[in-house]
C-alpha cells in the first residue's frame, strides 16, 4: 500500500493540473462558430451578439449585417421577427413586425422573398442604422451561412433603395 500512495498522489496532483486546461480547450462548437463568424468578416458582413426575439424566449443569437452603401435618409429602426404561431394577420406566416413598426411598404416584397431564401434557424430581419441584418441561431452550419450571406448580397441593395425616403424634386432635376 505504501508503493501506490505515492503514485496516487501524482495521479491526483496530474488530473487537478490538466482537468482546467481541458476545460479552457474550445468545443467542437465554438470552433464552428469562430470560423463562421471568420468567415463573415472576410465577407465585409458584420457579427454582432442580440437578445433573442420575444416569442422564442430567453438567450440570444448572432446578428450577421451587411452595411448600407448610402445611410441618407433610409426608414430604419424596423424588425420582422419569428412569432411562435402562424397568423393570417402577421405578415408573413410566422413572421410579422416588432412593436408595430413596419419597414416602408416599397420593401415589402423583396423583404417577403427574402424571408424564403434564409436558413430555417433564422429568427429575425432587422433594418437598423448598421445596416440590414439578420439574426439566426447559427445551428444550420456553413449551408445556413450560404443562404444567409447570399440573401444579403442579393437583398440589402433591393431593401435600401426601397426604403428610402425621396429626395427633393429640385436635387433630382439637378442631378438629371
Amino acid at each position: 500500500m505504501s508503493t501506490w500512495l505515492p503514485l496516487l498522489i501524482i495521479l491526483f496532483a496530474l488530473a487537478l493540473a490538466v482537468g482546467p486546461v481541458m476545460w479552457l480547450k474550445p468545443s467542437a462548437r465554438d470552433r464552428r462558430l469562430a470560423t463562421l463568424r471568420r468567415r463573415a468578416a472576410q465577407a465585409g458582413v458584420v457579427v454582432q451578439m442580440q437578445a433573442l426575439p420575444a416569442a422564442l424566449g430567453q438567450g440570444s443569437a448572432a446578428v450577421y449585417s451587411s452595411r448600407w452603401q448610402d445611410t441618407r435618409r433610409l426608414q430604419l429602426g424596423w424588425a420582422l421577427e419569428l412569432q411562435r404561431v402562424e397568423h393570417e394577420m402577421h405578415f408573413r406566416g410566422r413572421w410579422d413586425w416588432r412593436n408595430g413598426r413596419a419597414a416602408p411598404p416599397p420593401a415589402w416584397e423583396a423583404l417577403r422573398e427574402m424571408l424564403e431564401r434564409l436558413p430555417e434557424d433564422a429568427c429575425a430581419v432587422v433594418g437598423s442604422e448598421g445596416g440590414l441584418g439578420i439574426q439566426w441561431q447559427e445551428s444550420a452550419g456553413e449551408a445556413g451561412f450560404r443562404a444567409l450571406e447570399s440573401a444579403l448580397v442579393e437583398f440589402r441593395p433591393v431593401i435600401e433603395e426601397a426604403i428610402r425616403l425621396p429626395g427633393p424634386a429640385g436635387n433630382r432635376e439637378n442631378q438629371a
